[in-house]
C-alpha cells in the first residue's frame, strides 16, 4: 500500500539518546541555528508588535515527524536556546516563553502525526486552517479594534490594512463563519494522500509555537491580547502554509530514500 512508507517513527519517551538522536538532533539543530543567523531567513523582520516571524520551527517538526518527539525535543531546545540568547525584544529574554513553545513543537507534532490516521490527520489541518480564519476575521477582529481603539497598538500600514478587514469583518455574524468553512474546505481539498499526515503534523507544530508564544507574551504582559491577534493573524497563516511546503516534500523525500534502502 501506498501509506505503508508513511509509518510514523517509533515513539520513544525516554532519555536515552542513540548515536542516531544525536546526529539527526545536531545536523537539525544546525540547520535552525543557520536560518537564525541569515538575516531574513531564520526570523523575518515584519512591522508588528512581535517584530518577526520566524521560519525556525519548521526544523523541529522534521525531526518530530522523521525521528520522533525526543528528536524533536532537542531540536526545538536548540531553537529555544538561540531564541533567548540572542533575543532583541523583551518577550523572547523570558526563558518560558523562548523554551517552552519551542521543546513543545516536536511533541505535538509527533502526536498529531502518530495519533490521527490519514484522512483524520486531513480532516485536523483543514479544520485547524478553517478555525484560525474564523477566529482572525470574527473574535480576532474584535479584540483587535478594541486594542487599536485604546492606543494599545502602534498604527503602520500593516496594522492598517489588517483594521480594514477587521472593519468590515468584526460586526458580522456569517462573513467569518463563511470565510472559515471555505478556508477549511480549501484546504480539505488541497491535502489528499501521503501529504495529509505530514501536513497535519506541520499545522499542529506550527500553532504549538505560535499560540503558545502569543498566549504566554499575552500571559506575562508583553503583549495586549488585541496585539497578539495581530502577530497571529500576520504571521501564524504564512507561518503554517511555509511550514506545510516545506515539510511535506521533504518527509516524502525522506521516506522514499529509506524505503528504496
Amino acid at each position: 500500500m501506498a501509506h505503508a512508507r508513511l509509518a510514523p517513527p517509533p515513539a520513544r519517551w525516554g532519555i536515552r539518546l542513540t548515536p542516531r538522536d544525536i546526529t539527526v538532533s545536531g545536523a537539525l539543530g544546525a540547520v535552525a541555528i543557520v536560518l537564525g543567523l541569515v538575516p531574513g531567513l531564520g526570523f523575518i523582520p515584519a512591522p508588528t508588535p512581535a517584530g518577526n516571524a520566524t521560519t525556525m520551527h519548521i526544523p523541529v517538526i522534521i525531526a518530530a515527524v522523521l525521528e520522533g518527539p525526543v528528536v524533536g525535543a532537542l531540536v526545538g531546545a536548540i531553537f529555544g536556546a538561540f531564541s533567548f540568547t540572542r533575543a532583541t525584544i523583551p518577550i523572547f529574554k523570558q526563558p518560558l516563553i523562548a523554551f517552552g513553545p519551542r521543546i513543545l513543537i516536536g511533541v505535538v507534532a509527533f502526536l498529531v502525526f502518530r495519533a490521527l490516521a490519514v484522512r483524520h490527520a486531513r480532516l485536523f489541518a483543514a479544520a485547524a486552517v478553517g478555525a484560525g480564519i474564523y477566529t482572525i476575521l470574527g473574535p480576532g477582529a474584535v479584540r483587535f479594534l478594541a486594542a487599536l481603539a485604546a492606543g494599545r497598538i502602534q498604527p503602520n500600514w500593516l496594522v492598517e490594512g489588517y483594521r480594514a478587514v477587521a472593519a468590515a469583518t468584526a460586526g458580522s455574524l456569517w462573513l467569518p463563519v463563511a470565510a472559515g468553512v471555505a478556508s477549511a474546505l480549501l484546504a480539505y481539498a488541497l491535502l489528499r494522500g501521503e501529504n495529509a499526515a505530514p501536513a497535519a503534523a506541520a499545522v499542529a507544530g506550527t500553532l504549538t509555537n505560535t499560540v503558545g508564544v502569543l498566549t504566554l507574551a499575552v500571559l506575562f504582559g508583553f503583549l495586549p491580547a488585541g496585539a497578539a491577534v495581530l502577530v497571529g493573524a500576520t504571521h501564524g497563516l504564512p507561518e503554517v502554509i511555509l511550514a506545510v511546503l516545506v515539510t511535506v516534500p521533504v518527509y516524502r523525500a525522506v521516506t522514499a530514500m529509506r524505503g528504496g534502502a
